[in-house]
């Protein structure tokens, strides 16, 4: 009966440390985004007006506040790292980042499609932009079938130019026309 028991507890405490390994991995992974973006934004901070009232200028503070949340990102990932090394989780964690963007996969490719919807909007317009954007997520989340392309076509015809109709006709408000349709 005991070897059973002990068999089982260890079992429990292979998966509790998985499960911590895994919080720290997710954990280091919100340090690297969290220290890219504020790197990011010290930069555009940095491109704010000066005043001739200012001697620092406008961007001065969040410039500092920005490059200090890098900096504390930086030594939390640094940290993160060296615990992984040291409980030994370290070498299984490539096997493990592929396993997790292989599940994450659909979520990458949608915010990737919003990317290039966000880069087309000014080109393409309201209406086209949003159309295909709508339709190509629609089809990637619920498959492709017969089905679901003809109401993923009627969705995205609602969506996109009656939406554009509404604001036009309704609220006087004009969606983007983009520069393909702007003559």
């Amino acid at each position: 009966m005991t070897n059973g028991a002990e068999k089982s507890a260890a079992a429990g405490a292979d998966a509790s440390a998985a499960s911590r390994a895994r919080a720290e991995f997710a954990r280091l992974i919100s340090y690297i985004v969290f220290g890219l973006g504020s790197v990011y934004l010290s930069v555009r901070a940095s491109a704010l007006p000066t005043s001739r009232w200012e001697p620092l200028g406008a961007g001065s503070f969040p410039k500092l506040v920005f490059a200090v949340l890098a900096v504390l990102c930086l030594i939390s990932a640094v940290r993160t790292v060296i615990d992984l090394r040291k409980t030994g989780h370290l070498s299984g964690l490539g096997a493990a980042l592929a396993e997790w963007l292989k599940v994450r996969r659909i979520a990458f490719a949608l915010f990737g499609l919003l990317v290039i919807y966000l880069g087309v909007l000014p080109y393409a317009g309201f209406s086209l932009a949003t159309f295909a954007f709508l339709l190509i997520t629609q089809l990637m989340i619920a498959g492709i079938s017969k089905k679901t392309v003809i109401q993923s076509l009627i969705a995205a015809l609602i969506f996109s130019v009656g939406l554009n109709l509404l604001f036009a006709e309704v609220f006087n408000v004009f969606l983007p026309r983009g520069v393909l349709f702007a003559g």
